[in-house]
């Protein structure tokens, strides 16, 4: 067993030859360029987690296109990446990156800041970004669409770079063509314009939705049901309850408008019948008419949900 003193000296000497090395590995190993290369390492790999720890920008509230599953789903992520640290000034220093993406070879300089020394010795960098790459996905008629085959909220979604993103819809109600964008660097925000076309399931949905309404509005025994994009005006005054029936459906078609999808304006007859005291004559008579109205509205697909927000375009006639 060595004596006390013997180990205080060993020790001692470790730690000497450790902080004499530091500057070495500092220059080495703890690098500006190893950092990206590192970064880049966890990229390919489809590690968002990992990625997140060389990057100085918190992670954002909206994290949903920033995951696992996302990333490693990517149609397409960088291969052969190589990184030169270009010039260190103080706690900055530009690297150049090189990658392969999408069969193109592609560089890009990255400005990398220099955090707080590892156990106080060794270098620490982050890549710099003063904001979060976005894709910018700008969807007619839907709330939502699909990133890697993972839903998120239409709009700015924050995503990872370099990678390839594979943007569209869910079938089940909607369908348009799938498109790439390719997201190189941190200051990326690529729009991608999606103009999706109904599938005869969701012409089904809203037409049941359509009718629901309808039929809903019809049990009301009041002359302006509530709520409903039809009812009735009159001076005179109605004896009891007044009961409504539909006479004619509206034939239920979608078209988009703007970035929305809209109802089809589509013609539809409901009939009232009751009882009313003139307001002049006071005489009792029966009341049946027959009133017809354009009916439009809006359409929101959500989260695979369907939502239909019926109204009435123009006013009601009597015929």
């Amino acid at each position: 067993m060595r004596p006390p003193r013997a180990l205080l000296i060993s020790a001692l000497v470790v730690i000497v030859l450790t902080v004499a090395s530091v500057p070495l590995l500092n220059v080495t190993v703890y690098t500006p360029a190893r950092t990206v290369e590192a970064y880049m390492s966890a990229i390919e790999a489809g590690n968002a987690e990992r990625a997140f720890s060389y990057l100085s920008s918190p992670t954002p509230g909206s994290t949903l296109a920033l995951n696992q599953d996302v990333l490693s789903a990517s149609p397409d992520l960088p291969r052969e990446a190589s990184a030169e640290t270009l010039s260190t000034e103080g706690d900055r220093a530009t690297v150049r990156l090189s990658y392969v993406l999408s069969s193109q070879t592609r560089s890009i300089d990255l400005t990398l800041v220099r955090l707080p020394a590892a156990a106080g010795l060794f270098d620490r960098w982050a890549i710099e970004q003063k904001a979060w790459p976005t894709l910018d996905l700008d969807v007619s008629g839907s709330s939502t669409a699909t990133v890697n085959g993972y839903s998120v909220a239409a709009g700015e979604v924050p995503v990872l770079f370099p990678a390839t993103y594979l943007v569209g819809f869910d079938a089940s109600f909607l369908k348009s063509k799938s498109e790439r964008a390719e997201v190189t660097g941190p200051g990326d925000s690529p729009t991608v314009t999606l103009s999706p076309e109904p599938t005869a399931k969701l012409q089904e949905a809203v037409a049941k939705q359509v009718d629901e309404h309808l039929k809903n509005c019809v049990k009301s025994k009041t002359l302006m049901p509530s709520g409903c994009v039809f009812g009735y005006e009159t001076d005179n005054e109605i004896l009891g309850d007044v009961e409504w029936s539909i006479v004619r459906e509206p034939k239920i078609s979608l078209t988009a408008s703007g970035g929305d999808l809209e109802l089809t304006p589509a013609t539809a007859e409901v009939r009232i019948k009751g009882r009313y005291r003139d307001i002049v004559t006071a005489d009792e008579q029966n009341l049946d008419e027959t009133l017809s109205f354009v009916l439009g509205g809006s359409v929101v697909v959500k989260a695979s949900k369907v939502r239909v927000e019926p109204r009435r375009l123009g006013e009601v006639s009597i015929m």
